[in-house]
């Protein structure tokens, strides 16, 4: 497979992701995470469209996702949880016009 064939791939997976994100298909902040990590994988991580999300990515990569969680004392976890949501109710809808925005220019 050539680099363009696999970066195309890469171009797909990354239109799905921000589409189930749009969809509520995957936790918000997860799916930032994983934009994150596409972005060089699509040949074009400086691109304009992902700043929102890189800025989003840094302003939440202190709160446990996935199997990190399990690591986490339960007080804790209600107490994160909590700054999560907070978070997200004022982040959500910059999140998901960012997702719009790269579902636009990857499609």
């Amino acid at each position: 497979m050539s680099l363009i064939e696999k970066r195309e791939l890469k171009r797909t997976a990354l239109v799905q992701l921000a589409n189930d994100m749009v969809n509520g298909k995957i936790h918000l902040i997860e799916g930032v995470r994983k934009i994150c990590s596409l972005r060089h994988a699509v040949g074009d991580p400086d691109n304009d469209v992902f700043m929102p999300i890189r800025a989003i990515d840094s302003e939440t990569d202190h709160f446990p996702l996935g199997t990190t969680r399990h690591h986490c004392a339960g007080e804790y976890l209600e107490r994160i949880d909590m700054e999560m949501d907070f978070y997200l109710d004022d982040a959500k809808q910059d999140i998901l016009n960012a997702c719009n925005e790269i579902i636009k220019v990857f499609s």
